[in-house]
This record gives structure tokens, C-alpha cells and sequence, in this order.
């Protein structure tokens, strides 16, 4: 794994430890909603090469704020499935497909977190198995909104 690809998903992974609770209310919400899918996140930051292994990195604003799902079958979903990227990495793909079809709603959610945008882009997903269950986690979430930096859920 290069250095770039451990640092974005080092940091992808940092966003999604940090707002557990509230992915995981929001994957219950968006699933009870339109059906099988996934979050997705957006982060834009750049890495800096300088010399040898040293780099550094400009971040954007914390994404959590917009936090996008994409139901199975819907026009997003069917754009995916179209693409190049889904064209060109086929096994890849087939994989995150059958993920999609395979996850247990009431425990685990599926995120994906794309870095910038064109030739740049780059997106990692990730199963994950929260401590605190989707179903559990809406609950808490929707009565005490606030606590964990929403109006509303």
C-alpha cells in the first residue's frame, strides 16, 4: 500500500470512529427509508510531496455534514454501476455489489469515503459492525439530537 493510500484511509477511518453513533443512526434512518445502500462521505484534502517520505496534508472541513446514501437501484446506484471506474475494476466492484446485497441492516452499515474529485479521486468502503447497532443508534440519536451535533435526525 502506498504511503497516500494508508494516510486516506487512516483518515477515513478516523472520520468514521469519530461519528460512529451518528453514521450508524443515519444508515438505520436512510435504510427504513429507500431500502439497501450506503453511506456516502466526501473528504477533499491534499497531499504534498516534499522529498523523499515527507509530505504533508491540507484537510477541508469536516464532511460529516453531508452525508449522502445511495439506495440499491436508485438513479445514483444505476450511474455507479455504469461508470468506468465500475467498468475498469469489475472484481472490485462485484464485490462491493454482493456487500451490498449481504449486510445485516439491524448491525452493520456499508460507508464509502471518497477523497477530491477527478483524476485524483479515490474511494474506500468499509463494513463496519458499530459497537452501538443502527436500530439502537437511531433511537438515540432522533431523542437527544444535540448531544450528538444535530438539530435533527
Amino acid at each position: 500500500m502506498t504511503p497516500e493510500r494508508e494516510i486516506r484511509v487512516e483518515i477515513a477511518r478516523a472520520i468514521i470512529d469519530e461519528c460512529e453513533v451518528l453514521l450508524s443512526a443515519q444508515a438505520w434512518k436512510f435504510y427504513q427509508r429507500s431500502g439497501r445502500g450506503y453511506l456516502y462521505l466526501h473528504k477533499v484534502m491534499d497531499i504534498q510531496h516534499e522529498r523523499g517520505n515527507d509530505f504533508s496534508i491540507t484537510e477541508s472541513e469536516s464532511v460529516i455534514k453531508r452525508v449522502h446514501y445511495v439506495a440499491r437501484n436508485s438513479e445514483p446506484w444505476k450511474m455507479m454501476t455504469l461508470s468506468q471506474a465500475a467498468k475498469s475494476q469489475p472484481v472490485q466492484y462485484a464485490e462491493f455489489f454482493h456487500l451490498i446485497d449481504t449486510y445485516k441492516p439491524k448491525t452493520q452499515y456499508v460507508v464509502i469515503v471518497g477523497f477530491n474529485y477527478g483524476s485524483d479521486a479515490t474511494e474506500y468502503w468499509f463494513l463496519r459492525q458499530p459497537e452501538v447497532p443502527p436500530m439502537k443508534a437511531y433511537t438515540m440519536v432522533r431523542c437527544r439530537p444535540q448531544e450528538f451535533g444535530v438539530d435533527s435526525l
